[in-house]
């Protein structure tokens, strides 16, 4: 077992940001480190091999684990799409993984850089689709070329429904979805040139004619488009791990222990909040709460009927744990923190023929993919930062030194950033109102009047009154300024009307400069050379 370092947060992860301008990739830690930090890696799985996993030692774990995970993927996307790749059973394994929904270019740069990561190192490439994440917005904010200038709209690829999680959610207007690549060209309307919404959407609808859930058919439109530019990573939904005994294996080891991980992972949490000064309490996760005897474990739960994530919850006995929603789902687990959980892992597979659904939250995800299943996992800076908090529990729940990671990220601009001169233009016209009222000198039409008021004004600056004289030069300095604006270039009105038309131009620049825009409203020709030539040179 490994003796943890330093159990404090990486000063060095929190100085990463989110690069601004186009072209520009974030790597983090940088291209020249990154073969060592794998072969740190490598070292310290082969390390932590002994820790007893509820019966399964975790380097026996691991290797099932990542057996089926090659297997199923593999699986999974043969389906759509054909992977070459030099690794064998041997290789290391390369995680990313994201929500399948239409992302911006930033995100879809991880897919390039862990396919060229892969290929220079001779290891494995796996996606996974983050899947028990919440749906929320079945649109993508799209430019229309009107005849008033540019504009934001939104789209639907699909009506707008409840929030559930990816994984159950199915396409509901298959009429808005078959029209939606069409709507984006006519919104666009020669905007861009060959927008990859013409290739990508074809693919969408030939996704759909194999499934109707709606962030799987994106995914696989999205990732067969991949194809094309020689992206060799496989994908697989996280549903489909989550359903498999290793994965319940680990599981139910986190919840056999569950009083001990509760106060780590809340000791952890307080810290996190502390060093990045963060004061709210549902930041960047909630704590874990007790009731009574039901302990709150860091899983959710739902079922097919009702697919809304509820929070789990857990109560100890003397022969095993009752898991409960504390609502409709209760079912045990014949495992304890001296048991094994061979048992217990039968038990909670058979959940799934239920119609029960027992999924990790986020930091139990990269935990798993980071502890078990990968050898080098590449997070967006977000997801990099929040795993500092990972890191604290691995150190504490499991006494294991955790690997390292990579943040990965790119900016790519729909349109060209005029907003810098807009906003100095903003700030001259503001320094300029300033300057009408007090040094409205400064803005006059000379002349002798103007000449011996400002003469009068700057007699009455310089004067060095008595106390309690500061009031009266003080009304008198105002009433020369009142006196000098009758003698203004540009009245404040005037000023003031240019300073709400640069205003509004700088909102539309604003969002039309974002890069936010999804991957699919960019130039084919552009955009993808773009992301495989950074993904060459950054990693």
């Amino acid at each position: 077992m490994i003796v943890p370092r330093t159990m404090t947060l990486e000063a060095e992860s929190r100085s990463a940001r989110v690069p601004r301008g186009h072209g520009q990739a974030l790597v983090h830690p940088s291209k020249d480190r990154i073969a060592g930090l794998l072969a740190e890696n490598l070292e310290l799985g082969h390390h932590s091999g002994d820790y007893d996993v509820q019966g399964c030692s975790l380097d026996e774990l691991r290797h099932r684990a990542r057996c089926d995970l090659l297997q199923d993927a593999r699986n999974y996307t043969s389906a759509y799409r054909d992977v070459q790749t030099d690794a064998d059973g041997q290789s290391p394994i390369f995680l990313a993984g994201h929500q399948p929904q239409l992302f911006h270019a930033g995100v879809w740069f991880k897919n390039f850089a862990i396919s060229q990561l892969a290929e220079r190192h001779r290891a494995h490439a796996v996606n996974l689709l983050i899947d028990n994440d919440i749906h929320r917005i079945s649109s993508i904010r799209v430019p229309s070329n009107t005849s008033v200038g540019l504009r934001i709209q939104t789209l639907l690829f699909d009506r707008a429904a409840e929030a559930i999680p990816y994984e159950e959610r199915q396409i509901l207007d298959r009429s808005a979805y078959a029209t939606f690549g069409d709507r984006v060209e006519q919104s666009l309307n020669g905007l861009v040139p060959d927008p990859l919404i013409r290739k990508l959407w074809p693919l969408a609808r030939q996704a759909a004619r194999r499934s109707n859930h709606l962030g799987r058919c994106l995914a696989e439109a999205r990732h067969a488009l991949e194809a094309r530019y020689n992206q060799q990573t496989l994908e697989l939904p996280l549903n489909q791990i989550c359903d498999t005994p290793w994965f319940a294996q680990f599981a139910t080891h986190l919840l056999a222990h569950l009083p001990r991980l509760q106060d780590v992972y809340n000791t952890s949490l307080a810290e996190y909040r502390s060093v990045n000064r963060v004061r709210s309490r549902s930041h960047p996760v909630p704590d874990l709460v007790s009731d009574g005897r039901w302990l709150e474990a860091p899983f959710w739960i739902w079922t097919v009927d009702a697919p809304h994530r509820q929070r789990m919850f857990v109560r100890a006995y003397d022969d095993g744990l009752e898991i409960s929603d504390l609502r409709h789902v209760s079912f045990w687990l014949d495992v304890s923190a001296d048991r094994s959980a061979d048992r217990a892992v039968e038990q909670w597979l058979s959940q799934t023929a239920r119609g029960v659904r027992l999924r990790p939250r986020a930091l139990i995800t990269t935990m798993y993919a980071r502890l078990v299943l990968g050898d080098l996992f590449l997070h967006g800076i977000g997801g990099g930062k929040y795993d500092q908090l990972t890191d604290l529990i691995i150190r504490r729940f499991f006494e294991l030194q955790p690997t390292h990671y990579l943040m990965i990220s790119a900016t790519a601009l729909l349109f060209e950033d005029h907003t810098a001169g807009l906003r100095d233009r903003i700030q001259d016209l503001r320094q300029c109102l300033r300057e009408l009222r007090y040094h409205p000198e400064k803005h006059a039409i000379p002349s002798s009047d103007v000449t011996r008021l400002t003469r009068d004004k700057f007699d009455h600056v310089g004067a060095s009154g008595s106390d309690g004289q500061g009031r009266v030069r003080h009304l008198a300095i105002e009433r020369v300024n009142a006196a000098l604006q009758a003698h203004l270039r540009i009245s404040p009105q005037q000023v003031l009307f240019e300073l709400e038309r640069c205003s509004t131009d700088l909102r539309h620049q604003s969002a039309l400069a974002s890069r936010e825009f999804s991957f699919c409203l960019f130039p084919e020709r552009t955009l993808c050379p773009l992301l495989m030539e950074l993904a060459q040179s950054a990693v």
